[in-house]
């Protein structure tokens, strides 16, 4: 009853909230032309308070040139113009009485200096780096050393992120992060979003937003923040777009063999934009091959904790994947105030991954048990589709605006493998053979009802509400079948598991700026979530039924233009993804496997972030955040039976302090750096149930760890460029695992060739192949260690052309209903 009459409550503010807005009624017009008189189409007019230079309204030139400001309160303004290949131009200032019509004298832009290339006109480079007050925002294209890259490699290069052995994505050193695509939440878990960003190439990606403080605006999910991942959406008049084809050869030493494995990209980006219409669309296809091995060494205990037995497995993991990209769409402006738009949306990824291992299981005395030879089939498809219908109504041009989104998005996962074991004693000779059969397919439906609403206020006050609904339902079955002397047989580990969640979410937001140095914002969202999880096969299941709030802060005082300060505060919420939830078993060879767990709660955290900024570039950042209940994964092992396997748990309590400092500088013309440093402590207290001894075992880690990120680039004449880049991070704890550290380095170049519209890159990754993965996880009776390495060193070639025209039209700001529930989507195996 509550949520009900809180969303009601959040509807009737979008009807009657014009009851205390400011009565406005001038009027401002004027013209913008070139040095030839001819109109500019789509300049920027940036209407400005003359008394401190704030931002009042923003507007776009028609394809007359003209412009106009409505509704403005009586005060002293001036207006600055800007547009793509021409010098930024100015107003005097003016009076704005009620009442009153003004118009402007016209606005006659120069062209910039910049060198025309054909009909392209370059008129600068975008930053590697760019630092908003909400977010850093990464131009993927600003990097030569992208070029041939997937969107994980291009993530874990971005400052503050680094990604798992296991795939996990972590922010900051801290995990629980939100990825999006395009505004979407991608509803997948750890495993199968890490998949799906290694077949998603670089080149279909334009810049990727990271925001370690989300406002209510966003869903409250994600326990260190939000990264949307956006691809490309040209915003060119006319008929225009890209296509890019690249190749990458790997270079690999494994078991004294090397390995040449293959990789290749095609892309088309293609948009076309004429009065009312705007239709634009792109198509990724990628081949992958891969290589790498994983080496574990795990040793039981018997109770009174002497040397029960050691196994030592080695896998080779051998890949060929085929994946592909497609995205359509168009928007339709009806008139000034009314767009519409549709987005159709599907990847496909077709996958071969074949694993074999060698395990030996040795007495304490070192002398060799049993040894088991597995070998793994796997034939896995995957789908996601989704369509997103939108609607943008502007009531006036001061802002004030109304969007609607309803999504549907859908996933279809099957995976077939058949695991193949041979076991033999510690003289060689045969004790048997067993083969498992495994059918696993699985079906996610999503649909979402989205609703914002923006109102600027009188006094520099703008209030924002917005709704959400979201229906998911998860159907997963395995079928298991093993061959006994011959025979298939059912197999009593199969399983069938439906999980359905709603979720109503409403929010409220003031934002406040006064007339010196203070800016405030806050917010309050309300989430309320309904789930139910039914095991078809013994017919049993579960009902959850909890609503939170979720309050947000910021204050900003900006001392002087050199000095800003920041504070902000934010509760969030991590619930388990699908995956994890669902009970099934999923093979990795005969003594190990993984399980979910369906009794997971979601964590709770409370973030807190202090910010300096110094001449709006230069950012050290202090954080400190309490995570509950805090989900990890957990290795669990049964000592009789030599069986060790991965599960997850709500295990302990998280505290991460940290400090990060963002510099980008320019050492000399042409060579641009950015350097990001994050120091941070991680420290979980909790309790591990050891089901061989039956004792609660604690479980106290803290470690102090550095992440460092550095990029230079170089812009040399004749339109060649060139990145060297890198990172390092340091030894730290991840999902309980203590990792040693990890380092990499990246080197390319590019040329602009054919008048500027082509780019040749040339690229090489880890070349002294630094990057490999070792940790140990050490708690309770668990004691184990990794080695993985894979074929991460690579040279890359790419080239891309760009046809069509270049001047560039207004673009819509929209996303999305869908920002939480993608992330949590688990379809089956990678």
């Amino acid at each position: 009853m509550k949520i009900k009459l809180t969303l009601l409550w959040g509807l009737l503010c979008y009807f009657s909230i014009d009851v205390i807005a400011q009565n406005r009624s001038g009027k401002i017009s004027g013209v913008i032309t070139d040095d030839n008189a001819q109109p500019v189409e789509s300049a920027t007019a940036s209407l400005q308070r003359a008394k401190d230079s704030s931002l009042v309204k923003v507007a776009i030139s028609d394809k007359y040139g003209l412009f106009e400001f409505e509704n403005l309160s009586e005060g002293e303004y001036f207006i600055t113009v800007t547009a793509v290949g021409f010098a930024k131009a100015g107003s005097k200032r003016f009076t704005v009485a009620s009442a009153s019509v003004f118009k402007l004298p016209s606005f006659q832009l120069k062209r910039s200096e910049a060198k025309s290339l054909g009909s392209v006109t370059v008129t600068g480079k975008r930053p590697l780096i760019e630092n908003k007050i909400d977010r850093m925002v990464v131009n993927v294209e600003a990097a030569p050393t992208n070029a041939g890259a997937t969107a994980m490699e291009v993530l874990e290069k971005s400052p503050g992120v680094t990604v798992s052995n296991e795939g996990e994505i972590s922010l900051k050193g801290k995990q629980g992060v939100r990825v999006m695509l395009d505004g979407k939440p991608t509803y997948l878990s750890a495993a199968d979003l890490a998949n799906v960003l290694k077949n998603l190439p670089a080149s279909a990606l334009d810049q990727i937003e990271i925001m370690t403080n989300p406002p209510a605006r966003y869903e409250a999910s994600g326990n260190s923040g939000i990264i949307n991942i956006k691809t490309k959406k040209s915003l060119n008049e006319g008929f225009n777009g890209s296509i890019t084809q690249g190749g990458t050869v790997g270079i690999f030493k494994r078991d004294n063999e090397w390995l040449f494995p293959l990789r290749s990209t095609s892309s088309i980006n293609i948009n076309y934009r004429k009065g009312k219409w705007n239709l634009f669309g792109n198509y990724n296809y990628n081949y992958r091959e891969g290589n790498n091995f994983l080496d574990l060494t795990r040793r039981f205990y018997e109770k009174d904790g002497s040397l029960n037995s050691t196994s030592y497995t080695h896998t080779n993991f051998d890949f060929h994947n085929n994946n592909h990209t497609l995205k359509l769409g168009f928007d339709y402006y009806a008139d000034k105030k009314n767009v519409f738009g549709i987005v159709l949306n599907g990847f496909g990824f077709f996958g071969r991954p074949t694993p074999y291992s060698n395990q030996v299981i040795s007495h304490p005395d070192g002398s060799t048990e049993s040894v088991l030879a597995t070998y793994n089939t796997n034939k896995v498809n995957f789908f996601n589709y989704s369509t997103n219908i939108n609607y943008k109504h502007a009531f006036d041009s001061a802002g004030r605006e109304l969007t609607v989104d309803l999504d549907y998005i859908g996933y279809s996962n099957r995976s077939k493998n058949t695991l193949y074991t041979s076991i033999y004693d510690g003289n060689g000779s045969s004790l048997g053979s067993l083969t498992l059969f495994g059918d696993i397919p699985g079906i996610i439906n999503i649909v979402s009802v989205k609703s914002d609403y923006v109102h600027p206020l009188k006094n520099n006050l703008r209030f924002d509400a917005g709704i959400k609904l979201s229906f998911v339902k998860n159907d997963n079955e395995v079928d298991y079948q093993r061959n006994d002397d011959g025979t298939w047989k059912p197999d009593n580990r199969s399983n069938h598991f439906i999980y359905e969640e709603n979720i109503n979410a409403g929010y409220v937001s003031l934002n406040k700026k006064w007339k010196k140095k203070w800016s405030a914002q806050v917010g309050l969202r309300v989430e309320n979530t309904i789930a139910k999880g039914n095991q078809v096969t013994n017919d049993s299941g579960f009902t959850r039924n909890y609503t939170n709030l979720f309050p947000t802060g910021y204050v900003n005082y900006e001392v002087n233009k050199q000095h800003a300060f920041t504070f902000s505060y934010g509760r969030r919420i991590e619930r388990p993804n699908y995956q994890d939830l669902n009970p099934f078993i999923w093979f990795i060879d005969s003594l190990q496997y993984r399980q979910g767990n369906p009794y997971l709660m979601p964590q709770y955290a409370n973030n807190f972030e202090l910010r300096h900024t110094l001449n709006g570039k230069f950012t050290t950042t202090f954080n400190y955040t309490i995570t509950d209940d805090v989900i990890s994964q957990l290795l669990k092992q049964n000592t009789e039976k030599r069986i060790t396997y991965l599960t997850t748990d709500n295990v302990a309590r998280l505290r991460n302090i940290g400090v990060a400092v963002n510099a980008p500088f320019s050492p000399v013309k042409g060579w641009s750096v950015n350097l990001f440093v994050n120091v941070f402590n991680n420290r979980y207290e909790g309790i591990y149930y050891n089901s061989y001894t039956g004792n609660n075992d604690p479980i106290n880690l803290d470690y102090t760890s550095a992440t460092i990120n550095v990029s230079n680039n170089f812009s040399f004449k004749k339109g060649w460029s060139a990145e060297l880049s890198g990172w390092y991070r340091g030894k730290t704890i991840e999902q309980l695992t203590i990792s040693d550290p990890m380092y990499f380095m990246n080197v390319g170049a590019q040329k602009l060739v054919m008048k500027g519209k082509g780019t040749v890159r040339l690229n090489m990754r880890d070349p002294f192949h630094w990057q490999q993965f070792r940790g140990r996880t050490l708690y309770s009776d668990i004691d184990v260690k990794i080695f993985n390495k894979w074929d991460n060193r690579n040279i890359t070639a790419t080239f891309s052309y760009r046809f069509g025209k270049s001047s560039v039209a207004q673009a819509r700001r929209r996303t999305s209903g869908v920002t939480d529930e993608q992330n949590r989507a688990g379809g089956g195996q990678q």
